[in-house]
């Protein structure tokens, strides 16, 4: 099998869609599609003067933190179009959009250095620490 990804942006389509505004939440949500974030979640988001920020989703209080992506690198968001029938079929992909910050959002605490997420992200550094062109 094998995996093709198609990036068919424009460049002038390029500077909007990779400035796409990410939610990093602890959960699973039976969904995948679009989602009116922007008028039923951000609204009630909060920010205290260290920069936390609180929110609630579904009752649950959120702890959550904004956190960029290490210099050099930048997340794309794919979607596939049409999924084969057979498991070990080729598969194509196409960038649907991209983004270099995100909103990570944890239950009951503040985000720490202890999360993975934040433990995945300062590996992209450490391992170009030991690995780069140097």
């Amino acid at each position: 099998m094998s995996i093709q990804v198609e990036n068919n942006l424009k460049d002038s389509e390029n500077s909007e869609k990779f400035e796409q505004r990410v939610h990093f939440l602890p959960c699973k949500i039976e969904e995948d599609g679009p989602a009116n974030v922007h008028k039923y979640f951000e609204p009630y988001v909060q920010e205290n003067e260290n920069g936390e920020l609180t929110a609630t989703f579904r009752g649950r209080l959120l702890n959550g933190t904004k956190m960029s992506l290490p210099q050099g690198y930048e997340a794309i968001v794919v979607t596939e179009t049409k999924r084969p029938l057979a498991e070990n079929a080729d598969r194509r992909f196409q960038v649907a959009g991209g983004f270099k910050e995100l909103t990570y959002w944890n239950w009951d605490k503040v985000p720490s250095r202890n999360d993975n997420l934040v433990k995945a992200l300062d590996w992209m550094d450490i391992a170009e620490a030991i690995h780069g062109d140097d």
